[in-house]
């Protein structure tokens, strides 16, 4: 009789197991689940982390794609039209190399480990500034590289909720680097983290720009197209000011 009741109670508390568990479930179907508590540095990190990582980025040795963009006058006529190569080498210190022509001259922006120069069909081009040439790279390759750009030591990253861009429900983080006075709000759909675009308040304009296909590269989601327009201070647009294309992306690592 004794082994009976034993019997009969671990099996009331299996039940009685099971019952919660089943309850639990239930629950947890019902109710909303719980959005991320964000601050702007695990905003950050999530995106990353839903883009590829940031440990897999740093990883890339070579790095390559075709950018095609065009930019526009306020009055709708283009100012420049331009293809461009652009390679990356990380594997040993850094060298980068940007490659176009314009009016059958050819150009190449080099950044090798010591020097930075600009070549005119084969020849060192001195109407530009090593100031210059590096303003034109840096631009360049933070964009290409976002959000992981976005991670460094001069970013102060700050996460400002959630809001209607694009019209889409998108998370909204705020950046600022140190030494700039442009401030950056890049636009984060809610439930994806897909990168919807960004729009950015330097000492003269506003820009927005709005990313219109992303591709899979290799594990990494990239820009693929892109709008940018000038706005106003309410973000509305006041006419394009350019569109991008990047193609024929190469990683290796």
């Amino acid at each position: 009789m004794a082994e009976k009741n034993k019997s009969d109670f671990t099996v009331y508390i299996i039940g009685i197991a099971i019952i919660g568990f089943i309850s639990f479930k239930i629950i947890g179907y019902i109710l909303p689940d719980q959005e991320p508590n964000y601050t702007g540095t695990s905003l950050l990190e999530a995106v990353m982390d839903r883009n590829g990582g940031k440990e897999a980025w740093n990883a890339i040795e070579k790095m390559s794609y075709k950018k095609n963009f065009k930019l526009y006058n306020e009055d709708g006529s283009t100012e420049i039209d331009r293809k461009e190569t652009h390679m990356y080498d990380f594997s040993q210190g850094t060298a980068r190399e940007i490659n176009w022509s314009e009016n059958d001259t050819s150009y190449s922006l080099r950044k090798t480990a010591t020097a930075i120069y600009q070549l005119k069909n084969g020849i060192v081009d001195t109407t530009v500034t090593a100031t210059q040439l590096q303003s034109k790279l840096d631009a360049a390759t933070f964009v290409v590289g976002l959000p992981y750009t976005l991670d460094d030591s001069s970013a102060t990253l700050t996460y400002e909720g959630i809001t209607e861009f694009q019209k889409k429900s998108c998370h909204v983080l705020k950046i600022t680097f140190e030494g700039s006075k442009d401030i950056w709000r890049h636009y984060y759909e809610e439930k994806t983290l897909s990168w919807i675009g960004y729009w950015v308040h330097t000492s003269d304009h506003y820009s927005l720009i709005i990313n219109e296909e992303m591709i899979e590269v290799d594990g990494f989601t990239l820009s693929r197209k892109r709008k940018s327009y000038r706005t106003d201070a309410s973000q509305n647009p006041t006419y394009l000011r350019a569109t991008y294309e990047y193609k024929a992306y190469q990683i290796e690592k």
